[in-house]
Parts: C-alpha cells; sequence; structure tokens
C-alpha cells in the first residue's frame, strides 16, 4: 500500500489509540502497586507498557491549550490521570472510641491520626491544609476545641472551660477559628485566633446558634444554623464583625449542617425530610435556586464540598450503616461509597490536596473509583490530551493485531494556525477499524466505526482547549493516494480547509455527513464542519 504524509497540518493533537480491532478486550493485569518500576510518568498520566522495549512517549507539537503525547510501540496495560485530589478527615467509632481519620478519596490511604479514650467529632483541615481542627470529649466532660497538624502531631488544646466548644471552622486566611460554645448555658457562635486567644461572640440571641462555616469569599461570611425563627432551625449568614446579617432558608423543616461552596455563593446542607430521614440540598447564599441534590429513603447527613465543587462528601445511611460518600456535583449525580467499616463513619471534611489516581483509563475491570470498569483492559497504542489542569480527553483507535506494526502517527502542520483552530493528525495502518473516544467516567465511548470503509488511513481533527474529537476524514484502502496526490491542508481565520480523496466525513458525534465521500472539507473553530465538494 503506497502511503501518504501530509506536509501542511497541526498544531496539536489528542488521540489515544487502544485496543486491537473491534475484538471483546481481554482481563488486563493487576492494577499497579505504589512504586511499581514499570510505570511511566507522562503529564499527569502514569502508563504501564507490556514491555519496555519499543514503547514510545512521542509528544506533538502544540502552540497552546493542549498538550498531546503519542504513545504507542508496546500493549498498554494501564493507563491512568493523576491529580491533585483532596483527602476525606472524618469520624470513625472503629475501636469503641470516635476518632480522627484520613483517607483519599477513593477510600485508599486510610490511616488514623487519633487513638485514646476520648471522643473526637467534627474535623476541619485548616486553608492551607496543614492543620486540622475538631473538638474532643472525654468521658462525661465538656468537649473542647483542638488543633493538631495534618499527620495527628503537634496537639494542641484551644479552648478550656466548664461548656462544650465545638464545630470549629478556619478563616480564610488561617487566623482565626470560629465555632458554637455552650459556655453562656445557650448555643453561640464565637470567633478567637487560631491560637485560641481574644474569643468573641456574634450573632448572640436568647435563640440556639450552631454549626457554623466560614467561606472563603472576597467577602468571606459565617453561615450557621438557629432556631430564632420560631423553633425549626434555618440557615442564616453573618461576617465576622456581627454586621449584615442575612436569612438564606425560611420553611417549616430542620436545615441544618451548612457548608459554602468554594464559589462562596452557594451553600449545601442536610434538611430533615421526614422522621430520621435527610437529604443534602444547597441554594444561593441569597436564598434561590434551591437544588435537592440527594433523595434517599435512610439520613444523607453532614455535606461538606471539595476544593474544586466537583464532589460533595457527606454521611449516609443508605448501605445499612453510617459510612462516608462522595456524590458528583454535576449530571449523572453518582454518589460512591468511601468507606465500608461495620462502625459508624461521620462528619467529612475535605482538603489537604494530594496526589492521587483521578480515573483509570485502562486497567482491569472495577479497577476505576468506585468499582466502576475503566474504559478498555488494554490499549494497542495512543495519544492523550492534557492541560495544566490535568487531564482532558483519550481516543482509541481500534487496530487488528497484525496491522500494529503498520501504525504511523503524524502531525499535521499548519503555517501560523489560529489558536482557535482545530487540531489534526494523521493515523496510517493497513486497516483502521474503529475509533473510541471517553465519554467520562462509568459512560460508554463515543464510536466512530470505519470498518465497512477498509480505512487504511484517517485525517482526525480536535478542539485545541477540549481535547475533544472534532472530525474524523477517513481514506478507504482502494482510494489510498500516491505521494503525488497528497491532500493539501491551509488554514486562515480560525478555519482550518482539507482537500483531499474522502470516502467520509464524520462530525464530533460520530455521524458521518458525506456518506458518498467528499474532496474539500473545512472545519472551523468549535467543530463546525462544512463539506464543500
Amino acid at each position: 500500500m503506497t502511503r501518504w504524509l501530509l506536509a501542511t497540518g497541526l498544531f496539536a493533537l489528542a488521540i489515544t489509540l487502544a485496543g486491537c480491532g473491534g475484538s471483546p478486550p481481554v482481563p488486563g493485569p493487576a492494577p499497579p502497586a505504589a512504586g511499581d518500576a514499570d510505570l511511566v510518568a507522562v503529564g499527569p498520566m502514569l502508563v504501564r507498557p507490556a514491555s519496555a522495549a519499543g514503547f514510545t512517549a512521542e509528544p506533538l507539537r502544540i502552540t497552546s491549550g493542549c498538550a498531546f503525547v503519542a504513545l504507542w510501540g508496546s500493549q498498554i496495560d494501564y493507563l491512568a490521570s493523576q491529580a491533585l485530589l483532596d483527602r476525606i478527615v472524618f469520624t470513625s467509632r472503629r475501636d469503641g472510641y470516635s476518632d480522627i481519620w484520613v483517607c483519599d478519596l477513593d477510600g485508599s490511604g486510610l490511616t488514623q491520626l487519633t487513638n485514646n479514650a476520648a471522643d473526637e467529632y467534627r474535623a476541619q483541615w485548616s486553608p492551607d491544609g496543614t492543620r486540622i481542627v475538631f473538638d474532643r470529649r472525654w468521658g462525661a466532660a465538656d468537649a473542647e476545641l483542638i488543633v493538631m497538624d495534618a499527620d495527628g502531631s503537634s496537639i494542641t488544646a484551644l479552648t478550656d472551660n466548664t461548656q462544650d466548644d465545638t464545630s470549629g471552622t478556619w478563616s480564610p486566611d488561617g487566623r482565626r477559628i470560629a465555632f458554637e460554645s455552650y459556655r453562656s448555658l445557650n448555643w453561640e457562635i464565637y470567633t478567637m485566633y487560631a491560637d485560641g486567644s481574644a474569643p468573641h461572640y456574634l450573632a448572640a440571641t436568647t435563640a440556639a446558634e450552631r454549626w457554623p462555616d466560614w467561606s472563603h469569599s472576597s467577602d468571606p461570611r459565617i453561615c450557621f444554623c438557629s432556631d430564632r425563627s420560631g423553633g425549626d432551625y434555618e440557615i442564616y449568614t453573618v461576617r465576622a464583625d456581627d454586621t449584615g446579617l442575612t436569612t438564606v432558608t425560611s420553611n417549616t423543616a430542620n436545615d441544618y449542617h451548612p457548608t459554602w461552596h468554594p464559589n462562596g455563593y452557594l451553600i449545601g446542607f442536610d434538611r430533615q425530610v421526614g422522621t430520621g430521614d435527610h437529604d443534602i440540598f444547597d441554594i444561593t447564599e441569597g436564598g434561590s435556586n434551591e437544588r435537592r441534590l440527594s433523595n434517599h429513603p435512610s439520613a444523607d447527613r453532614n455535606p461538606a464540598w471539595s476544593s474544586d465543587g466537583r464532589w460533595l462528601a457527606f454521611d449516609s445511611h443508605r448501605a445499612g450503616n453510617y459510612d462516608i460518600w462522595l456524590q458528583e456535583t454535576d449530571h449523572p449525580y453518582r454518589a460512591f461509597r468511601v468507606t465500608t467499616h461495620a462502625a459508624f463513619d461521620e462528619y467529612p471534611h475535605l482538603g489537604s490536596p494530594t496526589m492521587q489516581t483521578e480515573r483509570v483509563l485502562i486497567g482491569p475491570p472495577g479497577s476505576d473509583w468506585g468499582g466502576l470498569d475503566p474504559i478498555w483492559a488494554n490499549a494497542c497504542a495512543g495519544v492523550c490530551a492534557f492541560d495544566d489542569d490535568g487531564y482532558r480527553n483519550f481516543v482509541r483507535i481500534g487496530l487488528h493485531a497484525a496491522d500494529l506494526g503498520s501504525l504511523e502517527i503524524t502531525p499535521l502542520m499548519v503555517t501560523s494556525p489560529s489558536t482557535s483552530s482545530p487540531v489534526g493528525v494523521l493515523v496510517e495502518a493497513n486497516e483502521i477499524v474503529n475509533l473510541r473516544e471517553d465519554a467520562g467516567r462509568g459512560e460508554e465511548p463515543t464510536v466512530w466505526d470505519l470498518d465497512p470503509l477498509d480505512a487504511g488511513a484517517a485525517v482526525l481533527y480536535f478542539d485545541p482547549v477540549s481535547g475533544k474529537l472534532v472530525s474524523v476524514l477517513a481514506v478507504d484502502d482502494a482510494s489510498y493516494p500516491a505521494a503525488t496526490a497528497a491532500p493539501a491542508v491551509s488554514a486562515g481565520a480560525g478555519v482550518v480547509t482539507v482537500a483531499g480523496v474522502f470516502s467520509a466525513v464524520f462530525d464530533g458525534h460520530g455521524r458521518n455527513l458525506a456518506p458518498t465521500g467528499a474532496a474539500r472539507v473545512a472545519l472551523a473553530a468549535g467543530g463546525d464542519i462544512s463539506v464543500l465538494q
């Protein structure tokens, strides 16, 4: 078969070739253990090839937006994205007393931080992730606020009186702590310096004021609950100087445990929706656009946002015992069980990000978060797309095993392209069976079926920012042109025009826009495709 290479065409690319042809994937080996010497770091990705011999991670040129790396030369048995993700600090009663524990978002890295005969609750990370404030109660004594380093060392008592001081929350700069106290024989919200000095009460009334949380917005406010409205608990906000008191919720149900979204204008909370039943809601700080985020007949309580707002942790009895759960805050709003111990696990808080596995894209069944299956068990070759924020996209190109040696991947160079122009790459092999693009955790991939076209080459174009595939131009083997008939690529005003002999033109959803073929195609920023002739 005569090959052709375009001489004009990419300033970026994002594809991943994986899995041989349309055959069902075979189970891969176990996930890598910590310190696995066979793992290769490629940007935010961890890759384990079946053999180091011949394996190549080849950067593909990019001027802005996503970076793209082609992975080929050896079967890939494991591919995962790594990211700075929060750890969960929580209370667990695993040894007969309530102690403070931490774990990664997927439940791994479980570590006990306190271990004594006291009961310890409601831990919260400091903004810089180096300290934890929590409350401790020895037997029948009153509860006091305690602070310790993130590894459980340097434990220091911040309060010492004859009434309960609990539910500490850090100011945005980490210099002060707000908390609830019964020292006046009524629950009130206080603030103090992080060393326990200069306590000052705010929002004081004859009603109970409880469960404070300090926002980290440009106008920091403290949200809390109070029964001042006539018996049931509602949510309020106030500044630390005791000004700007605002009512957030007003209804006949009890609203508990408010927590600020990192954007500073949403508040999550749990509401008593029935006898013994609580669900998670959120609402704007002004009291509008209330949403119900969980709806389960068992209690979901004590919500806490992740630092990026993509996850909401809470304790739930939905599995017959209080465990820590993690729920997506966007569609499809799936919830994952983080802890599975027979003891009660309660009061989660998220923070102190560490490098963790964010997605397992290639690996054995059940190795992705929440026991979900990765998209594939192995891959023949691939190209990853990622940017400064981490993993962005992954596209599988299916080949027959016998055709692996014929594979070539070539960036398409465009002279002075626009930063919004789509990014192109040429893939050549004896036969390209299909393309499969990652559609999100637990979702079926988007499929481009090239098998009926007997495709010997495909020109792939991607969005330079998202890394998503926006078009596929297929060339069947019978029409595969000689080098002298190579298609021409030109760019201008954010539009890339490609001229050649194409048996099909697919859009970013896998739909064929030119089932009878095409000779000239224009691709604009945003993925708009025009079949010109």
